[in-house]
């Protein structure tokens, strides 16, 4: 290239250079003002500020079916605190201190806050010269933890791999994750098909790769998903949007004030000198609502003592039907880290998010551009610190929020673990908890027989309707050859594969004894609503249906619609309200 092409081409990019720092100058104006209407209405109404917004700057993708939303590889989302939350304290008589707490070994809280030493965000660990990405780093000097706080951090680690997805070996018994390893190998296999058709030794290396796979009787290993619908309040268990991935949990930096707030903007604020701020980052392919948020609540929860930590065993357990929350910590911790598009960038031989590589010319590895975000970072998280002494928000969350979540739970968790050691027990029932026989109205024994002939008549008759798809996703249905009703993994990668009938997602015939299943009967309100098949198919049952609910509960207003449910246990749900009498 001449020197005059590289002239040229120098001043074609610095002319971009300065539209696009006017284009960014002016769209973060317009973001100001928007962000500060938005604020104040927030704060008349219920509604959230979205925050703190910044734009850096913009890139051309010429291909049309890229989608910035749908195409990211990884999300990260951090959550900045005062690292004191973690620290177990005594000082709630009814909350003893769990024996599973994490807790380094120091005597006060400010000897612990003293432990934590600073460091930069991310791999911030050299600083650039000021004439750009070539030239010499100089490393950054940090002073290394004892070696106290890195059996501490260790221990922290523990807890956070056993929140987030990890590689397991797989387990030829667990038929959900069995279903999901032939789904990820089908799926691998046709992209090397796919690749073969434009190079023929390609084709010829993937059958012996193949072969060579076959006679390989290595253990597989598979990244094993869980359900995240304890973290979320409007996602349950059985919606498919809750089987995430969560990477990686790990700690991103530990930050402190240049000077503490003064006096007046402090409140309630514990007596620590030099108090450490640390940053959580969680990695996923994508968030629930609140999943963030309610991660960082359970570990604080478990670092401080306030729970067990087979808490998580709880949270995660697919058997377990009943619902278990995580506690969600404050919002104003919580900011979008970044996302990344590693299969695109490799299309499109462009950066796409703020980083320094040499790898393309193209995109956010400009040196500006990764100075500004990071100016940006240490902007945010230094105001996000002194949010946290504001208001004594962190000690009104423990006492509003974390306090009564831990009471509250440590119920449930006695429950689970009254549920999981009984499991294989057979217990009877105690006669001293039945009503006695003389409470009971005499014409409800005769109604209950009546009603439970047309029950065994409509199970024997073959006639039974078909479940819906959204209904059995919420039933631990069984089929005829099973003994035990499937987990939800199992039921939602058999719907995945598409191997099971349009009505079910199970790998069951309805109408057949054994199958579970459920149908309505009544009177739908509203002129657009269908009115249940089950009506016309068993209308004596619908009738000694209606007659034994009033003998039941004459005080009552009846019901307007009655669920006809057969070997069926339902797990954790709302129902759609469309019949009265339905919980909401």
């Amino acid at each position: 290239m001449h020197t005059g092409d590289v002239m040229k081409e120098d001043k074609a990019k610095d002319q971009l250079k300065e539209k696009t720092n006017a284009w960014v100058q002016s769209a973060n104006e317009e973001l100001t003002k928007m962000l500060a209407a938005m604020e104040t209405s927030s704060n008349s109404s219920d509604q959230m500020s979205p925050g703190r917004i910044r734009v850096f700057g913009r890139v051309t993708i010429t291909q049309k079916k890229f989608n910035a939303e749908t195409d990211v590889s990884h999300r990260r989302m951090d959550y900045c605190f005062p690292a004191d939350l973690m620290y177990a304290s005594s000082t709630v008589k009814d909350l003893p201190i769990s024996k599973t707490a994490v807790q380094p070994q120091v005597s006060s809280l400010q000897e612990y806050c003293d432990s934590l030493n600073s460091f930069p965000p991310g791999n911030i660990l050299y600083s650039v010269g000021n004439s750009g990405i070539d030239d010499e780093q100089t490393p950054i000097d940090i002073d290394r933890p004892s070696g106290n706080t890195i059996a501490y951090l260790h221990e922290l680690k523990k807890v956070m791999q056993r929140i987030s997805t990890q590689v397991e070996q797989l387990d030829v018994d667990d038929a959900g994750a069995v279903l999901e390893k032939e789904y990820h190998d089908a799926k691998r296999k046709r992209k090397k098909r796919r690749g073969s058709k434009s190079n023929a030794s390609s084709s010829t290396n993937d059958k012996n790769q193949s072969s060579s796979d076959g006679n390989n009787n290595s253990p597989k290993r598979l990244l094993k998903r869980k359900r995240f619908h304890n973290f979320c309040p409007h996602v349950l268990a059985h919606d498919f949007i809750s089987y995430r991935r969560l990477d990686r949990i790990f700690h991103r930096t530990t930050i402190r004030l240049e000077e503490d707030p003064p006096n007046e903007e402090r409140w309630l604020l514990p007596k620590i000198q030099n108090r450490p701020f640390v940053v959580f980052s969680l990695t996923g392919d994508l968030f629930l609502q609140e999943q963030a948020i309610r991660v960082i609540g359970l570990l604080i929860a478990i670092c401080r003592g306030l729970i067990d930590d087979d808490i998580i065993d709880c949270i995660f357990d697919e058997e377990y039907t009943m619902l278990v929350p995580a506690p969600p910590a404050p919002h104003i911790g919580l900011l979008s880290g970044e996302a990344t598009y590693m299969k695109w960038e490799g299309k499109l031989k462009t950066i796409l998010n703020a980083r320094r590589t040499q790898r393309y010319d193209k995109g956010w590895n400009d040196e500006d551009v990764v100075r500004a975000v990071e100016a940006w970072e240490k902007s945010l998280l230094n105001d996000v610190a002194r949010r946290w002494y504001c208001d004594g928000l962190a000690e009104k969350w423990l006492e509003s929020v974390l306090y009564p979540w831990a009471r509250k739970t440590r119920v449930l968790l006695a429950d689970y673990r009254q549920w999981k050691a009984s499991k294989n027990i057979v217990t009877t029932i105690d006669k001293a908890l039945l009503p006695p026989v003389e409470s009971i109205n005499p014409a409800v024994a005769s109604l209950f027989e009546k009603v439970l002939h047309h029950l065994r008549a409509a199970d024997e008759s073959g006639l039974w309707p078909s479940t819906t798809p959204n209904r059995q996703l919420v039933m631990l249905s069984t089929s005829n050859d099973d003994t035990q009703a499937r987990t939800l993994s199992v039921s939602h990668m058999a719907a995945k594969k598409n191997k099971d009938s349009r009505s079910s997602a199970y790998s069951f015939k309805e109408g057949e004894g054994g199958a579970s299943g459920s149908f309505s009967v009544g009177a739908m309100p509203g002129e657009q609503c269908s009115q249940p098949k089950g009506n016309h198919l068993f209308p004596e049952l619908v009738k000694a249906a209606f007659e034994l609910e009033v003998a039941l509960c004459p005080d009552r207003e009846p019901s307007s619609t009655i669920a006809i449910n057969r070997n069926a246990q339902f797990r954790p749900h709302t129902d759609n309200g469309a019949g009265a009498g339905q919980s909401k």
